[in-house]
């Protein structure tokens, strides 16, 4: 009887803290159909809209294009940073393995902020400031992490029987990693890497010391459109990007049961 009790408060109490998290995610959800040109919650009329008028932005359209372009380019880089990295910090044989490994999280430490005036002391004396390719790096650095974690995770569960069989029958250690190691670590590196794709899309503390007016990715033309140009458009263009997370997480999880790796 106690345990029934304890297992229905749990879930009241894990529902309620659920609701709390996701609320702020539904009632934009519910605005972005407010056709009027202020923020009101509830809608009075339920209407697309803003979807429309988001579709026929071009400061928008051209800001989604920059910052999938730097998020595609930045979460491969990051991928192979990943994987030599994992590789090294699980079967090489470095001194300081502890320490290197928390360097290499050291992006999820290091508030963001900081990490921003670095890159903008680097980029400034070289001309990249303000470019794609800063953009892309900076990204590069502060998603890897991501990866790194999950693979060294997924590494450090793995067999190795399969891989000595096969070097023993006459493989070379790489043809073994390849065609052994490699396939059993790609879940891992993918679920690393969407997850990397939906960071580097939402990065903006970062990004805004190395933008400029050629380069204003998403999360600074959403900020654009709440501060300067007041514009509920972004209210369907929060709902979009909340929606596309939703989506590529569940599809995480349901394919790659992305929850073994974190």
């Amino acid at each position: 009887m106690l345990a029934k009790v304890g297992k229905t408060v749990t879930f009241i109490y894990v529902t309620i803290i659920l609701l709390f998290i996701l609320a702020p995610l539904f009632m934009i959800l519910l605005v972005s159909f407010n056709p009027t040109n202020m923020f009101q919650f509830p809608p009075d009329t339920f209407s697309f809209q803003n979807y429309t008028q988001l579709f026929q932005d071009e400061r928008i359209l051209s800001s989604i294009g920059l910052s999938v372009f730097i998020g595609l380019v930045s979460t491969i880089i990051a991928s192979f940073i990943g994987l030599f990295a994992a590789v090294g910090l699980v079967r090489g044989k470095l001194p300081g393995k502890n320490l290197l490994e928390s360097l290499f999280l050291g992006p999820l430490i290091v508030p963001l902020v900081t990490t921003g005036i670095g890159f903008l002391l680097i980029f400034v004396p070289l001309g990249l400031a303000g470019s794609p390719t800063a953009i892309i790096l900076a990204h590069s650095v502060v998603i890897s992490p991501y990866i790194i974690r999950i693979l060294i995770a997924s590494m450090r569960q793995f067999d190795p029987v399969q891989e000595e069989a096969a070097i023993v029958h006459g493989a070379s250690p790489l043809y073994a990693f390849a065609t052994i190691v490699f396939p059993q670590l790609l879940p891992a590196l993918l679920s690393g890497a969407i997850l990397s794709f939906l960071v580097s899309l939402d990065e903006y503390t970062v990004t805004v010391f190395l933008t400029q007016a050629e380069t204003v990715t998403l999360p600074i033309q959403i900020y654009q459109l709440v501060s300067v140009d007041i514009n509920p458009v972004v209210t369907a263009l929060a709902s979009v990007m909340v929606i596309l997370a939703f989506v590529l997480i569940t599809i995480l999880e349901k394919r790659l049961q992305i929850h073994k790796y974190l």
